[in-house]
């Protein structure tokens, strides 16, 4: 009995030993673990706004599942930028350490897992520069846990980090202190700040580039609410392109004002066939007038068959507009009636003056230089030249298509209180598309189809200018004569045609030019530049770059529309 309880004690104490030396050696994983970082739905490229950080999460990664448990440490590793870089034909430069630190770098893989717990890398601007996308290949230390084990051929996780833009200067939108503009996200960003009922202020703070962007115009849906006050302040948008369902434009309808802008480049393209225009396809409406001064625009606008709402360089219809010092390089092909080259159709209480036009505009009735038609009574044009090489299939001119309350006949008897008045068509060509043998209303230099009693005065064409009406009124004798002034009281001389009713204005001196011939008819010269040939508009005061001018500032001013104030 004794010698078994003795053998039984010595074979626990021999047990007791193993346990203990086993206790004491460490399991090693059977597995050959190969490991990568990686970081899990991480966007593109951090913005970070100085000032602030974000932290992300990173993992380790295994390309089979572990037998034991494994702790793991991550690290930034340098050397990464340049396989970045490498691999995607970039040449990002490695982040700084100020921008970035671990809070935590070690992580556990679980036993039968392939991906790890997180790890979090805290990233701030700090030593950042504005528009650097800068790298932070992350990838492992160590593991902890095994001997065996090896980096994958790709290792990295790679972090993309850049400073935030946020503007010097946003401003609040009111009168004096508008929202500042400086870039396209600013200018993406316009439609969130708007108010319906409440007039915004904006003020463009440098030279923007659209390209590849498709423009949602600000004020597209019922009930059109939203009004704005747009100063360019001396700058221009280039490659600004609208195809947008309604009303493509940048503003859709301006209520309020847009000012001081140039637009280079631009494409508006109206698949439906509305109102359009670079600027606006409305300029107002009833009751909610819209203003234009010094906007200036360079580019192409096409509309389909079926558009009688109108087609224009900036504007495609205006109500009650005040359209002042702009200007319009465009080539319009619009399939139907009511286009100009710097608004196709007028509803009334319009004003436009100092305005002048080139290129091309090809369309179908009631077409001009600078507008297409004034189909309501009380709209005026002052002042204004073309440059245009004009194509309609009747009713076109160098310089107004229709002024005759959008009637076909009473031309002697309607007063549509329309005055066209200081004109100049100076047009490289004047002709008809038709090809019919019909006779068609007339077509002219200065206005194609007029009421006689509008007041129309002191306008002038070129004297050899290129004009041809549309082939059976050519032969019935629709002529290019001499008119003087008309109005109310001493209605307009036309031809004894059925539909000859267009004004042609008087032929200008052989060697006259259109700068002659605006200082005789006495345009301002705080408006006009009188230093070429061909006058120029002058830019306000503005310039771009004052800081102490606020929106509408800029000189010669314009008071706003009594609505507004």
């Amino acid at each position: 009995m004794k010698r078994i309880t003795s053998y039984l004690l010595l074979l626990s104490f021999a047990l007791a030993f193993t346990a203990c030396r086993e206790k004491e050696q460490p399991t090693v994983a059977q597995m050959k673990g190969v490991f990568y970082a990686g970081a899990p739905g991480l966007e593109e490229v951090i913005e970070i706004v100085p000032g602030k950080s974000k932290t992300v999460d990173l993992q380790a990664y295994a390309d089979q599942v572990s037998d034991i448990v494994l702790n793991l440490t991550l690290k930034v590793d340098p050397d990464g930028a340049a396989a970045y870089n490498g691999a995607h034909g970039t040449d990002y430069p490695m982040c700084p350490g100020s921008a970035y630190e671990f809070t935590t770098n070690k992580v556990l893989m679980p036993r039968y897992g392939k991906a790890s717990t997180s790890a979090k890398l805290k990233l701030s601007a700090s030593g950042l520069e504005e528009d650097v996308v800068y790298v932070v290949p992350v990838n492992i230390d160590e593991v902890i846990g095994t001997d065996n084990w090896e980096r994958s051929s790709s290792p990295y996780a790679y972090v993309l980090v850049k400073r935030a833009y946020v503007a010097p200067d946003a401003g609040t939108g009111t009168k004096n202190d508008p929202y500042n503009i400086y870039n396209t996200a600013d200018l993406l960003k316009m439609s969130e700040l708007l108010v319906p009922g409440t007039k915004i202020y904006f003020r463009l703070k440098a030279d923007i580039d659209m390209t590849g962007i498709d423009w949602v115009p600000l004020n597209f849906a019922s009930p059109y609410e939203n009004l704005i006050d747009f100063d360019g302040n001396g700058h221009t948008i280039s490659n600004f392109t609208s195809t947008f369902a309604n009303y493509p434009s940048f503003f859709g309808v301006l209520y309020g004002s847009c000012h001081d802008v140039t637009f280079t480049n631009a494409v508006i393209e109206s698949a439906v066939g509305g109102a359009t225009g670079i600027i606006a396809s409305y300029c107002g409406t009833t009751n909610m007038p819209g203003e234009a001064h010094r906007v200036h625009v360079q580019g192409r606008v096409t509309s389909p068959g079926g558009n009688k709402n109108g087609t224009g360089g900036l504007f495609g219809r205006i109500w009650g507009a005040n359209i002042t010092a702009c200007s319009a390089d465009v080539e319009i092909e619009s399939g139907e009636d009511y286009v100009g080259g710097i608004f196709g159709y007028d509803t009334g209480a319009s004003t436009v003056s100092d305005c002048w036009t080139k290129g091309h505009v090809k369309a179908g009735s009631k077409v001009g230089g600078i507008g297409g038609g004034f189909i309501k009574a009380d709209s005026e044009m002052y002042n204004c030249f073309s440059l245009m090489t004009v194509e309609g299939s009747f009713q076109y001119a160098g310089i107004l298509g229709h002024a005759n309350l959008d009637a076909k006949g009473n031309n002697t008897t309607n007063t549509p209180n329309n005055h066209i008045e200081g004109c100049i068509a100076w047009n490289d060509e004047i002709k008809s598309r038709a090809t019919d043998g019909a006779e068609h209303y007339s077509s002219g230099v200065i206005v194609g189809f007029t009421a006689t009693q509008n007041y129309l005065a002191k306008c002038f064409r070129k004297a050899d200018i290129a004009f041809s009406e549309c082939p059976v009124n050519a032969e019935l004798g629709y002529v290019v004569t001499n008119q003087g002034n008309a109005g109310p009281g001493a209605p307009l001389v036309v031809g004894t045609n059925t539909y000859d009713f267009a004004y042609h204005g008087l032929a200008a001196p052989a060697d006259a030019t259109v700068t002659s011939l605006a200082r005789s008819l006495g345009w301002s010269d705080t408006v006009w530049d009188f230093s070429t040939p061909i006058p120029t508009l002058k830019a306000g005061t503005g310039g771009g770059g004052d800081e102490n001018v606020n929106a509408g500032g800029q000189l010669p001013d314009y008071p706003e529309h009594d609505f507004f104030n």
